[in-house]
């Protein structure tokens, strides 16, 4: 679907990467590291210096002419509705310039109005509109064309909890039908509850690329097992682990899940003392350990 072959851009460097068809794609990176860059190269906003960047076997510009448009994007302060236009007529722009057929295109316009919540304020002018209704509004602008790639840079920036939620909820669906996302964001919860893989970006490269279970295993490898204890405690010297937590009979232990399983510290803490339960949380993408953990060294 999307590839990109050895490009030269700012501060990507021989990059290469490729997004098939479907998938929702979670771009992350320290400010700087090329997110930005790599959704305006996928849009056709910037050419490479180096190297080739294909959407469906073309260069994206050449999608422009294409009617409905294989490429929708979403940019933080680049306007897709005239600001002096109300919602509806700014959407009626829409519709005239990407020659959509109306009883498609209202049709597709009454629900989203409806799930992202901007039908109580189509009728006031965009330049009124709270930074919140902006992005609803905007956000579906560059959804009803129906694209076949969409690039999202900071979605979530400005909405509320439900927004970001009917957003998440409909760009999974869209996804299923075989929608190509591809989104760039500081907001990890948001990422991690939409996107069926993750970049990171670093010095220029893409450092690592895969699902997100991979990804969890590869940066964030500490587990948490909590025991409670029907005994004395065991020789800590003898345990496998990271580190551990006392509080009272409770004995919280982190562990390595890619060097030790929790059956291993179980079986060791079982042939010193009794164990009456036993709890085991694995961490989470949207957690901020890790964030602080997820650059590799």
């Amino acid at each position: 679907m999307v590839g990109f072959e050895k490009v030269n851009k700012f501060v990507l460097r021989d990059f290469s990467l490729y997004i098939p068809k479907g998938e929702r794609v979670g771009l992350m990176g320290e400010p700087g590291s090329g997110k930005t860059t790599l959704l305006k190269l996928a849009c056709g906003l910037l050419v490479p210096e180096n190297g080739s960047v294909r959407v469906l076997g073309e260069a994206p510009f050449y999608w422009r002419r294409n009617f409905p448009p294989v490429i929708s994007a979403y940019f933080v302060g680049v306007p897709l509705l005239d600001r002096n236009d109300t919602v509806r007529q700014g959407f009626e722009l829409v519709r005239s310039i990407y020659r959509i057929p109306e009883s498609v295109f209202w049709e597709d316009y009454q629900e989203l109005s409806r799930r992202m919540d901007f039908f109580a304020f189509e009728h006031k002018s965009v330049k009124e509109l709270s930074l919140g209704q902006r992005v609803r509004a905007e956000l579906s602008a560059a959804l009803i064309v129906k694209p076949k790639l969409l690039l999202l840079d900071e979605p979530n920036a400005g909405l509320d909890e439900n927004g970001k939620m009917a957003l998440c909820e409909i760009l999974t669906e869209r996804g299923q039908q075989g929608l190509t996302v591809v989104t760039a964001t500081s907001d990890m919860v948001g990422l991690a509850k939409l996107c069926t893989r993750f970049v990171l970006l670093k010095n220029g490269k893409a450092a690592f690329y895969g699902s997100g279970e991979r990804l969890r295993s590869q940066y964030v490898p500490a587990d948490r097992m909590t025991v409670l204890l029907d005994g004395k405690l065991p020789d800590f010297e003898d345990l496998p682990v990271m580190q551990y937590r006392i509080d009272g009979k409770w004995l919280t232990l982190f562990y390595n899940s890619n060097h030790v399983t929790a059956a291993e510290i179980i079986k060791c803490i079982l042939t010193q003392s009794n164990v009456l339960e036993v709890k085991i949380q694995k961490p989470t993408l949207e957690s901020m350990e890790f964030m602080k953990k997820m650059e590799p060294s």
